[in-house]
């Protein structure tokens, strides 16, 4: 996942935009022949994400420095461990600090986060959305994969997702009748090899839905009631069918969901609520 063209120019944008002048304050305080040894170093407890990328940005750099790594990726540690350990040109080491550590905490931080989620979800399926930071993507939901939830669309053609809106832009008196049409339009016109997840707010969607055998149906802001008398539904007439909840998902209301019969969840708080962790790197000057 994280061979995609688009991490190395989010790598090379990440370099550009703090070095564009150079780091001034490095070149004029500190010798151009000093060599530093630095522990990247997790503040907090956290799940590691991101280690991969920090040869890569030194390759973006053409930059030499030697890379040891003291954890990976996934790993649960505590305050004070070392993540990882390089040693370089104290100068380089100073300019690519901030780089490093902007890529390393907010994916642990997404990565701590999902981990959290995946822990407390029973049998259910915890997914990601589409909600990530722009030319995050990649990133954002790679580190959900390894907090151990798992990943949904990566871009809108990797399956056809009929939402609400595409309903309610299609004609008819009625939801049913807009479901249908809607429907009907992409059963004549979609790719075969496409799977097809409809979302529905309530039972004449539902009802609609089921005629044409989506893949899977996403029942979106259901009460317990509501989602318990869709699940009886679902199971009676395409039991084959994939059932997901949306809407307001958080971690008390995922264990309430547990024995009604919803197989996934979609979460956006994993990548529009994780908050950065603490995570930093400290210089040893070599004498």
């Amino acid at each position: 996942m994280l061979d995609s063209p688009l991490v190395r120019t989010l790598i090379r944008l990440s370099i550009e935009e703090d070095l564009a002048l150079g780091d001034v304050t490095s070149e004029n305080c500190v010798a151009e022949d000093s060599f530093a040894t630095a522990d990247v170093i997790a503040r907090e407890s956290l799940v590691v994400c991101g280690l991969s990328l920090v040869p890569w940005i030194f390759l973006e750099r053409d930059i030499p420095v030697e890379i040891e790594f003291l954890s990976e990726d996934g790993a649960q540690v505590e305050a004070g461990e070392s993540l990882l350990r390089l040693r370089g040109a104290s100068r380089d080491l100073l300019s690519t600090e901030r780089i490093i550590l902007n890529f390393l905490q907010r994916m642990s931080g997404v990565a701590t986060v999902s981990r959290r989620y995946a822990g407390e979800s029973g049998d259910l399926t915890v997914l990601d959305t589409r909600k990530t930071i722009p030319g995050w993507r990649v990133l954002d939901k790679y580190a959900v994969s390894v907090g151990g939830c798992r990943n949904h669309r990566f871009g809108l053609g990797d399956m056809i997702l009929v939402k609400n809106n595409h309903v309610d832009a299609a004609k008819g008196a009625s939801r049913g009748e807009r479901m249908r049409a809607a429907l009907s339009e992409i059963s004549r016109r979609k790719p075969f090899f496409l799977p097809v997840e409809v979302e529905v707010r309530d039972q004449e969607e539902l009802q609609v839905a089921l005629e044409f055998s989506p893949t899977a149906v996403l029942l979106d802001n259901m009460s317990d009631d509501e989602i318990l008398a869709s699940v009886k539904l679902i199971k009676s007439t395409r039991p084959q069918t994939v059932i997901e909840a949306s809407g307001g998902m958080t971690r008390e209301r995922i264990q309430s969901l547990q024995g009604l019969g919803v197989d996934a969840v979609s979460v956006g708080a994993l990548t529009t609520r994780s908050p950065n962790v603490d995570i930093s790197m400290r210089l040893e000057i070599e004498q």
